[in-house]
């Protein structure tokens, strides 16, 4: 489930667009860990996850004039965060040629699990994580992940296709160190 499908009350709002420091931190309080997780998982780094939920918040509380009501402010936050990291990706213009994989087992200690399902998910390529993660935990259709990577739909689908197949492949590979989770 996305915490930006939250909503927050009308009274919060609307101080918030007064820019009522109260009402600001109340929109903080509730959605600044979303930013960042989403954020993270979208770059794969800590440093550039918090410049982004810093910037995330400073554009939404300049901008909030321009979100119509309570009912779809986490999505247009959401939106705003997704434009923002994609933008620095791009920015950066970091292209990832070489994955390698340390040899990990996976136990059934859930610790471990996730430990190892992180592991994973940040060796995907970039575009690839992103797609599965806001396809997967976001809740977004391939119709709204096309249109904000201003390609078809299939392009959405081919790249989930493909995380979902190389994380597979990392978490089940013989002689890798890799065993299946059930």
């Amino acid at each position: 489930m996305s915490y930006f499908k939250l909503t927050i009350d009308e009274l919060t709002f609307n101080a918030a667009k007064k820019n009522k420091t109260y009402a600001q931190r109340k929109i903080y309080d509730l959605y600044s860990q979303s930013i960042y997780n989403l954020a993270l998982r979208i770059l794969n780094s800590e440093a550039d996850a918090l410049d982004v939920t810093q910037e995330v918040l400073i554009k939404v509380f300049s901008k909030l004039h321009q979100c119509k009501s309570t009912d779809s402010f986490g999505i247009w936050m959401r939106k705003i965060t997704i434009n923002m990291s994609l933008s620095l990706i791009k920015k950066n213009a970091k292209l990832i040629t070489n994955i390698n994989f340390k040899e990990k087992t996976i136990t059934t200690n859930p610790v471990e699990i996730t430990s190892s399902l992180e592991y994973a998910l940040s060796r995907l390529p970039t575009v690839s994580r992103t797609i599965l993660w806001l396809f997967e935990v976001e809740g977004m259709s391939h119709q709204e992940i096309a249109e904000i990577y201003g390609k078809t739909i299939s392009f959405s689908k081919t790249h989930l296709s493909r995380a979902k197949s190389l994380a597979q492949s990392f978490l089940t590979q013989q002689g890798g160190g890799y065993e299946a989770v059930k």
